[in-house]
Order: C-alpha cells, then sequence, then structure tokens
C-alpha cells in the first residue's frame, strides 16, 4: 500500500508518462488539483460529523464539563485527516508537473483554516455553497490566488468569535445524528449502500397519481433529491481539473466514472422500491418499463452535466458520448439488485485465500456494465 501511494515521488517518470504523456502542463495543473481538493474536504468538514458521538456517552461526560472537548477532539482528527490528503493530493501533482507559487500553501491553509473554524460554529443557511468558491476559481483562474486566500483568512478570524457547537449543541440535535451516524454504519455493515443515498424532500407540487405512473414517480423522486445538486457540480469541476492536471486520462472513463457518480443520487428513487420489496407492491409499472422510465430520466440529467462538463474545457469524441448513456443504465442495474444474499456466498480458495465469488458477484452487478461499456467505448473514435 504505501508503495502504491509514494510510487509518484521514487518513480516520478512512469507516473507522469501515463497521467500526463507529452502535454504540455505548468504548475497551474497543481493549482487545479490543490483547489478541487479543498473544496471536497471544506464541504465534507462541514457535514459536521463530529457531532455524530454516542449522546449516552456525552451525557456522562456532561458532569464534568467535558462534551466540549470531546467533540472538539473529534472535530480536529476529521479536519486534519481530510486536509492531510489534500496536501498529499498537491504534493503528487507538484512533484509530476511542478509547484506553483507559495502563495497557494497560503490558500491552503487559510481554506483550512476556515473551514476548522465554521465546522466548529452552528450551521448557517447557504454555507454548502462556499466551497464552490475555490472550485471554480481553480478551474477558472480569474485572478491572483492571494486574494481569496486572504479573504478566507479574513473570514476565518470573524468565524472564530462565534460560539462553539460542541457547546450549543442541544441532546436532540445529538441523537439525530447519532441515528444517523448508526443508520449508516449497518448500512454498510450489512453492505447495504444504497442505504447511503440521500433521502427525498417533500415535493408538494407533483402528484402521484394520473397516468404514467412511473414517469411521475421517478420524476417526483428526482425532484425530492434537488438537494443533491451540488454533487454533480463538484464532479463537473473535477473532471475539468483532471482533464487538465492529467491530459494523457481518456476522456471516455472520466466522462463516464464522473457521470456514474453523479447520477447515483437520483436513482434513490428506484432503489428504494429494491431495498425495500414491500413497496414494489403499490407501484404496478412493470419493471422493464420502470426500469427505461428511470433511465431515460437518468439520461436527461447526465445531458445537462455532459453539457456543463464540455462548456468547462472537456474535449468530447464519440466514445465518451457514447459512455454517458452507459453510466446512466449502470446505474439502473447498480440500484435495482436485490437484498444481499450471505448464504449465496459460493467460497473459493484462491492462492490461499478464501474469496466469496457469490457475494462478489452480487455487489459488482452494474459496475461490471460500467467497467465493460468504458472498455468498448474507449475503442470507438
Amino acid at each position: 500500500m504505501a508503495g502504491v501511494v509514494l510510487s509518484p515521488v521514487y518513480n516520478t517518470a512512469l507516473v507522469r508518462s501515463q497521467l500526463i504523456g507529452d502535454a504540455p502542463v505548468g504548475p497551474s495543473g497543481s493549482v487545479a488539483v490543490l483547489c478541487a481538493g479543498l473544496a471536497l474536504a471544506w464541504r465534507a468538514t462541514l457535514r459536521r460529523g463530529h457531532l455524530r458521538a454516542d449522546p449516552a456517552t456525552l451525557t456522562w461526560a456532561d458532569f464534568d464539563g467535558r462534551r466540549p472537548r470531546v467533540l472538539t477532539r473529534r472535530l480536529l482528527g476529521a479536519w486534519a485527516v481530510r486536509f492531510a490528503a489534500v496536501g498529499y493530493l498537491f504534493v503528487v501533482a507538484g512533484v509530476l508537473i511542478g509547484f506553483p507559487p507559495g502563495q497557494a500553501v497560503f490558500l491552503y491553509a487559510a481554506v483550512a483554516a476556515l473551514a476548522l473554524v465554521m465546522a466548529r460554529r452552528p450551521a448557517i443557511r447557504g454555507e454548502a455553497a462556499l466551497p464552490l468558491v475555490p472550485a471554480v476559481l481553480g478551474t477558472f483562474p480569474i485572478g491572483p490566488l492571494w486574494i481569496l486566500a486572504v479573504v478566507a483568512l479574513a473570514a476565518a478570524v470573524v468565524a472564530a468569535f462565534a460560539p462553539s457547537a460542541a457547546v450549543t449543541v442541544s441532546r436532540p440535535e445529538l441523537v439525530r445524528a447519532f441515528g444517523e451516524r448508526m443508520a449508516e454504519r449497518t448500512a454498510t455493515a450489512f453492505l447495504d449502500v444504497w442505504a447511503l443515498l440521500p433521502a427525498g424532500r417533500p415535493v408538494p407540487w407533483v402528484r402521484l397519481s394520473g397516468r404514467f405512473p412511473a414517469v411521475r414517480y421517478v420524476v417526483a423522486g428526482t425532484l425530492a433529491r434537488r438537494h443533491a445538486l451540488g454533487l454533480p457540480v463538484f464532479l463537473a469541476l473535477a473532471v475539468t481539473a483532471a482533464h487538465a492536471t492529467f491530459p494523457a486520462l481518456s476522456s471516455v472513463w472520466l466522462l463516464g466514472l464522473g457521470g456514474y457518480l453523479a447520477l447515483l443520487p437520483f436513482a434513490a428513487p428506484i432503489a428504494q422500491l429494491h431495498r425495500v420489496p414491500a413497496l414494489r407492491r403499490w407501484l404496478t409499472t412493470s419493471e422493464p418499463r420502470l426500469r427505461l422510465t428511470t433511465a431515460l430520466v437518468l439520461v436527461v440529467i447526465a445531458v445537462f452535466w455532459t453539457s456543463a462538463v464540455v462548456l468547462l474545457g472537456v474535449p468530447v469524441s464519440l466514445g465518451s458520448l457514447v459512455a454517458v448513456p452507459v453510466a446512466a443504465y449502470a446505474v439502473v442495474r447498480s440500484v435495482t439488485r436485490g437484498p444481499v444474499d450471505f448464504g449465496a456466498m459460493n467460497l473459493v480458495l484462491y492462492e490461499g485465500v478464501l474469496v466469496p465469488t457469490g457475494l462478489v458477484r452480487q455487489l459488482a452487478r452494474g459496475p461490471d456494465l460500467l467497467v465493460i461499456g468504458l472498455l468498448i467505448c474507449g475503442f470507438l473514435p
């Protein structure tokens, strides 16, 4: 594992030829990687996962005032891991294509400080859009980096005076956050990964009764996940940054993998029906029609996402355009598998290791179509 992580350092020429090739890439590529990483780490820190601690333990810790220290320690640990990963990506990009001026380091420190103090305080409306700023400026450098760094540092100083969420958070909030954490842990333990897809929010202006129930259900479920639009935006900027930094990477794989991840949240409506088979009873539409309807809705979303990526400067070919609907149907195939059957593991001994081939086959449903489809798209002009 350490050899793979450090390979760009001791095997720089080989890694550079695979990711960059002969294309001229300047230090601005390192800036794009840094800004995309900062945006993703900042966005993850704003989820305030440090508040998802056991309320019972924290209640006992309240007697001697330890609760704020416990929550703050959790925040610092998660924040340090995320921004250490960003620093690693920046160093790798710098080794491969060159380091930008020192103001990039100033930007890194300022944004990291702002992310920490914002996650420390209670949430405010609209804060989830702020991480888009470094992502956009990394893709479209319209000014010196030190301007954004100074603004971020000044905002961090102002926000530092706000009361800490570790002190002001209420017990009901802790219980709700811990319930979400336990639901995610249970879903992960039982490999029910589609339970982690975003839950829907009410859409009062869409009715499910009437003609074309499958279309109504899928469209309503997609609109109910409108709060998940931030992920496709981040992925579009990340794909643009990856192309600018590593031009040797095929646009087929960039658009295919990026489109697959961008469309996953909006496949939650049909995923919910297959995770809980009892919910499938009230929707009398046939299974092929439901899958086709979902695929068509996802293709419409994918068209807008691909258009945004193209406008951002990523070149496309026939193969990359075909990869997008392949990714859409791969998403449908992924989320329509039934619950995992742990009785069909089919253990096979391979090189002294027991491999659960049956379990792997169940989990590979969807990604297998994506990988095979992208390999075929790679041969198209």
